[in-house]
Parts: C-alpha cells; structure tokens; sequence
C-alpha cells in the first residue's frame, strides 16, 4: 500500500449508476474499458510509454446487465525484476447497479505501475481487464554478476530488457535472451574486470559450453566517472530515453587491450566508480554506474563478482 500512495493520489471516484437487470444467467455480458493519458491531454486509447514526472490519469469503466455483484481494484509496481507482488487497493462488494466508473491520477510517476480491475455480476461470470503505466526506461539500482570458476558452472549473465540474471545452464537454453556477461581476467594485469557482450563472451577463456555468435552483439562506451560511490549520478543525469541516446553518444569506446576482442563489444579494466554507457543490438541506450569489483567476492574462493545500478530504454516492441 506504501507504493501505491508514493505514487499515486489516495482519493478514488466511484459512480454506481442504478438499473435493471438480466435473468440471463449463461451469458457474460460484462464489459470493460480502461484507458489513460498525460493529465490536461485526451485519453490514450493505445498504451505507450511515459517519462519520469509525467503525471497521468487512467480511467476504468464497468458495466453488466447482470448487475455487479464484486469489484476489487489492485495495482503492482515494476516488470521484470523489479516486479513487486499486487496489493489490493479497494474492494466493492454487494452493488445493486450495473455500471461503474473509477478515474484517479497517478502524479509525478517515478516507476512503472499496473492498475487492474476484477468484476464479478451477480450470476457469478467474471473478468478482469488492467491499464499499464510504464516508463520508457527501466531502472534497476542493484544488479550483481559472478566469475566464477573456469568450467563457468558459476557464471551469470543478464538480461538488460528484464534486468534479469541468468547461470551458463540458462544460457544454453536461451542464449538469445543474453546481452554480456562479467569476466574477471586475472593474468591480465590490463584488463582484470570486464564486461563483455555475449556472443564474443567466449573469447574470454576456454568455456567449452560457451560457443560463438549465440547472440547479436552489444557495444560499451567509456563515461563520466562518479565522485562517490553510490547511483547518485545516473540518478541525477537520467530521467528518459533521450538522456541515454544522448549521454552514449558523447561517451567514447574503451581502447583495445584484447586482440581478440573488439573494441566496442568489452569494457576494460571496470573499477568502482565507473559509469559505462552501452548499446544493444535492437537500438536500445543504457547506462551503468559500478558500485564495487570484488576480486573475491569476500571469500577465499575464486569467485569474482561485479555490482551495478543501470538504467536500459525498454524495447520500442515492449507495449505489442
């Protein structure tokens, strides 16, 4: 409930209009619109997607010749992994009418949220419709990938439309759903913690169940570098796509240290601190600020680890 008043007002409009009913008790005659749009313009009748800050209102409209019998209205925030379980936000039960209406306004939205309606009529049919209200970027404050042992049973890889994390197992499976995983190259003194777009991940090492061209590939650019060791600067640089495409384009490649490797498909030698910009395949920008490389992953066992917030445009294709 904490995340639905952040981003959203707490007053709902409810308008239960009184009619006749249906002794049709075979039909589901329950009919749902949702729609919603930047307040002060017409209602979008297609989804899209919005910018941090925008404030939108979304209205649902209900009706059944049955008569309604329940209404519950829920929401959940994010999609992906930062996918949080639905929290009811109001139940109507008991209705003696057959239409009901609910607009409200979400103000100055920081996250992507999804509001969806379930209707009961009184012959027991149900249905349940949502409108979504996503950001055109994504946001995940605290993703971490592993190096771990050279048969790479231990390694991950991620994700960067879902933000999701993935072992080598998974990958075998799927390898189209991997963008680059995290490789630590410690008899490289030049290289040690680098990122590293998946279909040239195998260059990185023998990994007998790692092959080439698994999937198309990606490109890092060299950004600014943080003054302390927090999100604070993709937090406060990024608030849409537009800032991505822009920040990407003034940033530049990471120079070769790795033959094999070409230039745009690893970034080189990552400290903490470090702000990496990145392109995939599909046309979408990001960004990464690096919050820590531990050599050790605080063990004595030979695992690495890397730990990132980033910021990823969603796919043009999220809404189909």
């Amino acid at each position: 409930m904490n995340r639905y008043i952040k981003t959203c007002t707490a007053a709902f409009l409810l308008l239960v209009v009184m009619v006749g009913c249906t002794t049709d008790e075979n039909v589901n005659l329950i009919q749902i619109t949702a729609s919603i749009g930047i307040k002060g313009q017409p209602f979008d009748t297609e989804e899209r997607l919005y910018q941090q800050g925008d404030t939108l209102v979304y209205k649902f409209e209900v009706t059944s010749p049955n008569g309604i019998e329940k209404i519950e209205f829920s929401n959940y925030t994010g999609v992906g992994a930062n996918k949080a379980a639905p929290v009811v936000l109001n139940k109507i039960e008991n209705l003696e009418g057959t239409t009901w209406t609910l607009m409200d306004t979400i103000v100055n939205i920081q996250e992507d949220v999804r509001y969806s309606v379930y209707v009961q009529d009184k012959n027991r049919n149900y249905k349940s419709h949502q409108v979504n209200a996503f950001l055109d970027i994504s946001r995940y404050l605290s993703i971490s990938l592993f190096d771990g042992l050279s048969n790479g049973t231990s390694k991950t890889f991620i994700n960067t439309e879902s933000g999701r994390t993935f072992y080598i197992a998974n990958t075998i499976g799927d390898p189209t759903g991997m963008d680059f995983g995290f490789a630590f190259m410690e008899n490289k003194s030049n290289v040690l913690g680098c990122l590293v777009s998946f279909d040239n991940y195998w260059m990185t090492g023998a990994y007998p169940s790692i092959v080439n061209n698994l999937n198309r590939p990606m490109q890092f650019k060299k950004s600014i570098q943080a003054n302390i060791n927090n999100v604070s600067v993709i937090k406060s640089r990024v608030k849409n796509a537009a800032d991505l495409k822009t920040i990407f384009e003034q940033a530049t490649f990471f120079n070769s240290v790795l033959p094999l490797l070409p230039d745009e498909k690893c970034a080189y030698n990552i400290k903490s601190r470090d702000v990496i910009a990145f392109k995939t395949f599909d046309g979408r920008y990001g960004l990464m600020q690096v919050t820590l490389v531990d050599a050790k992953s605080n063990s004595t066992a030979n695992t690495q680890k890397i730990t990132f917030a980033m910021f990823v445009e969603k796919n043009k294709t999220f809404l189909d």
